[in-house]
């Protein structure tokens, strides 16, 4: 199917996150045509506040994503539509994206002479059955995000099997939390580390987790597969992440590292010509909003100056 003159454009950014949309800002700003396609699915859905961003802190996520939107719809050469991505491919020296609406809006077929992977990463939980009841509110992932909240409180940290900084993190909350208990084994927290994270008053719990427990929509502990109950008001979890990338031929998939997050340079650029990824996507991974949006700045940045030749 041939691609209509109207439905090209300069750049098509993949994710209306902070990344994405401080992107498609400043290409707007430099007058290039960029479209965002998003499939509002992000991340921190059931996060009540973000917190951390400057003149926006302690806004809820999603009032956050929309500001940003107002942003850059008020550039009459940017667009963005809710739709989710389904297939990149070559078109020329440029790109063949195919969307499928979502919330009533219609399917998209577009060239992009330039793309850029803002979809962020997928979250892979421990497999507790109550987990997602208590994710946002009581539990949480990031720790300079959430930490404030919980000072003061009695605070559970645990993760995936394959978590490497669950030592840092209990650390860290040794000096929010009125106690600290980390949930962890030999393999994830060698007994050096346990030992100085005694040292800070955390408690090094090796049981394997059965399930976190609560009542009326309040967490209250962490129950051990030996049937004990751990009491505390709070938790934090290291998540596995995976890139969200399956969309793209074979031929168009960037390198990715040993954390599965794509490589990239400073700037976003992958290994494939014209294709970039920012945010989250690239090393070190999940950080702060700010973070981010900074991230996808630069990949704009770096964006236009390649289109340009110079």
């Amino acid at each position: 199917m041939t691609i209509a003159p109207e439905d090209h454009y300069e750049v098509v950014i993949v994710g209306g996150g902070p990344a994405g949309l401080q992107a498609a800002l400043l290409l707007a700003r430099q007058l290039r045509r960029v479209l965002v396609l998003d499939g509002n699915r992000p991340r921190h859905s059931a996060t009540m506040e973000a917190h951390g961003f400057l003149s926006r802190d302690n806004i809820p996520p999603n009032e956050l994503r929309a500001a940003g939107r107002e942003s850059v719809e008020a550039y009459e050469n940017a667009e963005i539509q809710f739709a989710q991505v389904t297939r990149i491919s070559r078109d020329g020296e440029g790109f063949r994206v195919e969307a499928k609406g979502v919330r009533g809006s219609r399917a998209r077929l577009v060239h992009g002479e330039r793309v850029i992977l803002a979809t962020g990463l997928k979250e892979i939980f421990p497999e507790l059955p109550t987990l997602r009841a208590y994710y946002g509110t009581h539990i949480h992932s990031c720790v300079v995000c959430d930490a404030w909240n919980k000072r003061d409180a009695s605070i559970a940290v645990f993760g995936v099997p394959s978590a490497k900084t669950l030592a840092y993190r209990a650390a860290q909350l040794s000096r929010i939390g009125s106690h600290v208990t980390l949930f962890a084994n030999e393999e994830q927290v060698h007994e050096v580390d346990a030992e100085r994270l005694r040292l800070l008053g955390v408690a090094v719990d090796r049981r394997d987790i059965e399930d976190v427990v609560g009542e009326r929509a309040t967490m209250t502990g962490v129950r051990t597969v030996d049937g004990d109950v751990v009491p505390v008001e709070a938790a934090f979890v290291l998540p596995a992440f995976e890139a969200q990338i399956g969309f793209l031929d074979d031929d168009l998939r960037p390198d990715l590292d040993a954390e599965g997050l794509i490589v990239a340079d400073n700037f976003g650029r992958t290994r494939v010509q014209n294709l970039y990824a920012t945010g989250e996507l690239t090393a070190p991974g999940p950080e702060v909003l700010i973070i981010s949006a900074g991230k996808g700045a630069r990949t704009a940045i770096a964006a236009h100056r390649d289109a340009i030749g110079f």
